[in-house]
């Protein structure tokens, strides 16, 4: 065994053990502490579990591959967590209140109490649910990366594949979201570790010269690689598409099932608030990220995956213990997201998908749970076992589609006269449109503008139409999402009688 693998493994199998250890301490895990962490996240845990889950193989690997590939459309991604907050700062303290007073445990909890509606909540959890599945993928990718660069290719694609779904497997089926959180603690430590320290040394390492050094180079042999459409003219990545897939990201930001649910495990609403404005903090380790693209792109200029950018060229030109340390960190950055995204896909299923109207005690539902959970696995792996896109272009599919769902989400917060109809109707409008291929490369033909941002402009002119044409829901189910009637009774949340929308 390599010392890389050595060191790698040890990492791992370490947090796994201790976390796991920490999060079952004198905890009893039902659903409730499985899917939500007992609602009691302080600001400390709550920052390191939301970095957890958005700073993902996507940004570890993601950015470094997009800017390799791409240049400048790649720093759309600098803006994603600052801009994704603003709304954030806005939205989440209402999802949190609703999830404290109406017992939501789920994205679908959260819709059957606002609008009485069981089948809705089932539509809405199924696409969450096929939404999560390419998510998952990935941060599968990311790991079939990162174990082939551990085994020096001596490990085939599927079997890298198969051992990332394995310790997916095993993670996810330990503690649950208090497990991951403390797991990303320590990802995050490391992550910012070694991708400092690769930052400060890597112009010596690979014989650049500084990080101004760098730059020159960067400007002499590329001299379009900041401007827009980047490296390739025919890409279609103008400052249109820019915009357009900057507002597609920061809108599906929360509509994703594990980034609404992970925020249900704050303690108090100011937690959320907290977290809302310290969290883009974090964004600033993207620069580091592109310099080491950079220097990807400067030393190793033909690579046949992008994805390969980062780990490729640290592999190169670092001593094999610091590979087997930047191999665990990016293991944990693959797996922490993906505990929290099979948690929730999880949760889903539980509530509101399997037999959603039967009172079923907690064990049933934590069992149906974690089978779905095992699916999901299975679906994302065969997903990557077939595919060989980057990751950012599978995160950008997947972001058109469950973006679909936040016109809904954010009418419901906000429009009394929003009906469980108008949802529906307007998500799956615009889930058609980003879903069949026809239409998507009709459109790519005539626009740049990112057909995910103009599918869910027709999917809010839905949502309005239909919403008027349509019954209101009853004011108890109101007070849910908006509840500033104050003379409404709160429903019971997922238990409350169905009204006739049912």
């Amino acid at each position: 065994m390599s010392t890389a693998i050595a060191i790698a493994l040890f990492v791992v199998a370490a947090t796994t053990g201790a976390t796991t250890a920490l999060s079952r301490r004198r905890r009893r895990l039902d659903l409730t502490e499985w899917a939500v962490g007992g609602r009691n996240f302080g600001s400390f845990l709550l920052w390191f579990l939301s970095a957890g889950e958005i700073y993902t193989t996507f940004a570890f690997l993601g950015a470094a591959g997009w800017a390799y590939q791409h240049g400048a459309p790649g720093f759309y991604v600098i803006a994603n967590a600052p801009l994704g907050y603003v709304l954030g700062y806005w939205l989440l303290p209402r999802i949190w209140r609703a999830g404290k007073d109406h017992g939501v445990l789920s994205q679908g909890d959260y819709l059957r109490a606002r609008f009485g509606s069981r089948w809705l909540a089932t539509v809405v959890a199924i696409i969450g649910v096929l939404a999560l599945i390419p998510y998952v993928q990935v941060q599968l990718t990311g790991l079939a990366t990162i174990v082939k660069v551990l085994f020096r290719g001596e490990a085939s694609s599927p079997v890298a594949v198969w051992i990332g779904a394995a310790l997916l497997v095993v993670f996810t089926f330990t503690a649950g979201l208090r497990s991951s959180a403390l797991a990303s603690i320590v990802k995050d430590v490391l992550v910012l570790g070694t991708v400092v320290v690769v930052f400060v040394t890597i112009g010596a390492a690979t014989g650049l010269g500084g990080i101004a050094d760098i730059f020159h180079r960067m400007n002499s042999l590329h001299p379009s690689y900041a401007n827009l459409p980047g490296m390739q003219p025919a890409s279609g990545h103008t400052a249109v598409w820019f915009m357009s897939a900057l507002l597609l990201t920061n809108i599906g930001y929360w509509m994703w099932p594990h980034s609404f649910q992970a925020n249900l495990s704050a303690k108090d609403v100011d937690t959320v608030r907290r977290n809302a404005v310290f969290q883009p903090l974090y964004t600033l380790s993207y620069f580091f990220i592109f310099v080491i693209g950079f220097a990807a792109l400067l030393t190793l200029p033909h690579l046949t995956s992008s994805n390969d950018a980062l780990v490729s060229v640290v592999a190169t030109y670092y001593p094999q213990w610091f590979v087997g340390l930047l191999g665990a960190t990016g293991v944990l950055v693959a797996l922490v997201p993906s505990v929290v995204m099979l948690l929730t896909l999880g949760t889903s299923v539980a509530r509101n998908i399997y037999r959603p109207a039967a009172r079923l005690d907690d064990r049933h539902r934590l069992w149906v749970g974690r089978v779905a959970t095992l699916l999901g696995v299975l679906a994302a792996t065969f997903l990557t076992l077939g595919s060989n896109q980057t990751i950012v272009n599978l995160l950008l599919t997947a972001y058109s589609g469950i973006a679909q769902i936040g016109p809904g989400i954010i009418a419901s917060l906000a429009w009394r006269r929003t009906t469980a109809w108008g949802v529906a109707a307007g998500s799956i409008v615009g889930l058609l449109l980003v879903g069949i291929p026809q239409v998507s490369t009709w459109w790519r033909h005539i626009s740049t503008t990112e057909v995910g941002f103009v599918a869910m402009l027709v999917n809010t002119v839905v949502l309005v139409v239909v919403s008027l044409l349509t019954r209101a829901p009853s004011r108890s189910h109101i007070t849910v999402g908006i509840p500033d009637i104050q003379h409404a009774t709160p429903t019971s949340g997922p238990s409350a009688p169905a009204t006739a929308d049912d």
